[in-house]
């Protein structure tokens, strides 16, 4: 997990290696669609995802070079207001 500030609010990136999936929580763009999430993100979760494999490669013998196959998941945690 890496909390990062970014556009001026915070939002978490989580890399989960066994599902091959990087989960992006960001409270202030939820509710925005996938492509615009992914405009704001892709950069950063690009350059983050090559370090932390360029890291792993190099501590661990042995280990597939898989980071490719990663799928970026990005979480709606806003709720609209209730009616009434």
């Amino acid at each position: 997990m890496l909390p990062c500030s970014l556009s001026g609010h915070w939002s978490l990136y989580a890399w989960d290696l066994d599902t091959k999936r990087i989960n992006v929580l960001d409270p202030v763009m939820c509710q925005q669609t996938r492509e615009s999430q992914g405009a704001v993100h892709s950069g950063i979760i690009a350059t983050l995802h090559n370090k932390l494999f360029d890291s792993i490669f190099e501590l661990f013998s042995g280990v597939v070079d898989d980071r490719h196959t990663y799928k970026i998941t990005f979480y709606n945690l806003a709720h609209p207001a209730p009616l009434g």
